[in-house]
């Protein structure tokens, strides 16, 4: 059942990120590049006593991608967002990517194994989250979580360059780490004003 006391807001915090990680292959295969996500939304009902219990939703903008790889040139970056918008993502047609949980298995006090579906350009596949969740005092949450998806299972291809020799694996890293805080219905209310 849905109270104050178990829903939290998950928004973006200077502490929080959600990012994707693509595994290069071939000549660069310890490269990785790093896509992290500056917009997204969601909430998660927690209760401490029955973590069972517990739901996720979260979505994020898929045209909020950004690239910081250190080892590529401001141009390579630019390059390689546009083909994720593009092409990877087809972001002008399927503007979120969201999960929403279904099951959540308890592993120890503070790891869970989080179930549910993941939709991205259109196709809505099962994915497992490996998450620690850490209550920070009474209204806010630390969850550090990772998944790992097939590219393939959604319909989409990495290009290799230079006749193979450099390529993309087709197994990518979902890596998130949020703070998400309870809100109270009045404060709700006010913020959805707002909007």
């Amino acid at each position: 059942m849905l109270t104050n006391e178990t829903r939290y807001t998950i928004e973006p915090t200077s502490e929080s990120s959600v990012a994707v990680q693509v595994f290069k292959s071939g000549l660069m295969a310890k490269r990785k590049h790093t896509l992290f996500f500056q917009r997204y939304r969601g909430h998660v009902e927690y209760d401490n006593e029955n973590p069972e219990k517990s739901r996720v939703e979260l979505s994020f903008d898929a045209n909020s991608a950004v690239c910081r790889d250190e080892w590529l040139k401001p141009d390579k970056q630019r390059e390689l967002l546009a083909f994720v918008h593009n092409k990877v993502l087809a972001a002008d047609r399927h503007e979120r990517i969201a999960f929403a949980s279904e099951r959540v298995e308890r592993k120890s006090p503070t790891r869970f194994e989080v179930l549910g579906t993941l939709g991205i350009r259109g196709s809505s596949k099962p994915v497992v989250f490996e998450v620690v969740v850490l209550p920070k005092g009474k209204d806010r949450l630390e969850i550090d979580g990772s998944a790992r998806i097939k590219l393939s299972d959604y319909g989409i291809e990495w290009p290799s360059a230079f006749f193979g020799l450099i390529g993309t694996k087709d197994e990518v890293k979902l890596r998130f780490l949020l703070w998400p805080e309870r809100v109270m219905a009045d404060e709700r209310k006010l913020k959805l004003a707002v909007r």
